[in-house]
């Protein structure tokens, strides 16, 4: 009897906290505001308002920030905005967005965990082939170079012939380079990139540019990005390396070759083709007019729930 009495004053108090969580402080039409949701949202503030939020006054003042919040949202749907024609496609394109940040987490988690254990099992490079690697290049090693380079990419082989041409002509370097490269980083800047080192980018370019003299310029260069022109511009012997020392930059680089030759083998078994001369269908999208207004266009929007009820108390 003791136990029993025991267990049913234990499933009360149980209860009271409960009853207490749920509290309804206040009803706005259908809607209700209890101590639950005002503690959860008291959780989610920024950090620098916890310490206010915990005093009487900043409860209070919270308090009454949300049963605003409220009152305007019940307002809203009782004078019909829920069939809005502005609410009902902005809510769509929201969900299509989140549906498609939704997919593209699952995606990128997936490929994330799969790289993870490939090069658990099969990419980690061992001390012996980094010695190996670092016997085979020893002379960059010992006088390794920097260099700074610009170069002019396209989609196609067409596109990079006709500009090699104006290049060759005698039209400067990086004005044809920010006229037709469709790399956006480097464009703007006459197509100028670095400086670099062996191993940093990927093997056609740096075998391409690194033979070159000062100032002269390649020929065509195909890399998985497309086509490339490529001038060097500036060239820097840097102090040599010991193997130790260049340790962790020899590991990355074996790795990567690794995984870019087991890419190549997953090309192969799956019978992977690229069209890569399809990209010159695509029309330019890079436009730095229309990105601007869209970035003011994105800073008159309304920004959260309470700004919107903040200006409506106003």
């Amino acid at each position: 009897m003791k136990k029993l009495f025991c267990l049913v004053a234990a499933s009360g108090l149980l209860f009271a906290a409960c009853s207490k969580k749920d509290t309804v402080i206040t009803k706005i039409g259908k809607d209700k505001v209890t101590l639950s949701m005002v503690e959860e949202r008291i959780k989610e503030a920024p950090p620098a308002y916890q310490s206010y939020l915990d005093t009487t006054a900043g409860r209070k003042q919270f308090l009454d920030l949300i049963v605003r919040e409220r009152l305007v949202l019940e307002n809203a749907r009782q004078a019909g905005f829920t069939k809005n024609q502005e609410y009902t496609k902005a809510l769509s394109d929201f969900k299509k967005d989140q549906s498609k940040r939704l997919k593209d987490y699952e995606e990128n988690l997936l490929m994330e965990l799969y790289v993870r254990d490939i090069h658990e099992k099969f990419l980690n490079a061992s001390d012996a082939e980094i010695s190996k690697y670092y016997n085979d290049h020893e002379s960059e090693f010992k006088r390794p170079l920097e260099v700074t380079a610009q170069h002019i990419l396209l989609p196609t082989k067409e596109e990079a012939e006709k500009a090699l041409k104006r290049v060759q002509g005698g039209e400067n370097f990086a004005k044809v380079a920010k006229e037709v490269s469709t790399d956006p980083m480097s464009a703007p800047r006459g197509g100028e990139i670095g400086p670099f080192r062996k191993g940093e980018l990927v093997p056609e370019f740096e075998n391409a540019v690194f033979p070159l003299k000062l100032g002269q310029v390649s020929g065509i260069v195909e890399t998985q990005f497309g086509f490339h022109i490529v001038k060097k511009t500036q060239e820097k012997v840097l102090p040599g390396r010991s193997l130790e020392d260049a340790k962790g930059d020899i590991k990355r680089i074996v790795e990567k070759e690794k995984f870019d030759k087991w890419l190549e083998e997953a090309k192969r078994k799956m019978g992977v083709n690229v069209d890569y001369n399809a990209l010159s269908l695509i029309p330019p999208v890079y436009n730095a007019n229309a990105q601007a207004a869209q970035q003011q266009n994105n800073k008159s929007q309304v920004k959260t729930q309470t700004n919107a009820v903040e200006q409506t108390a106003r």
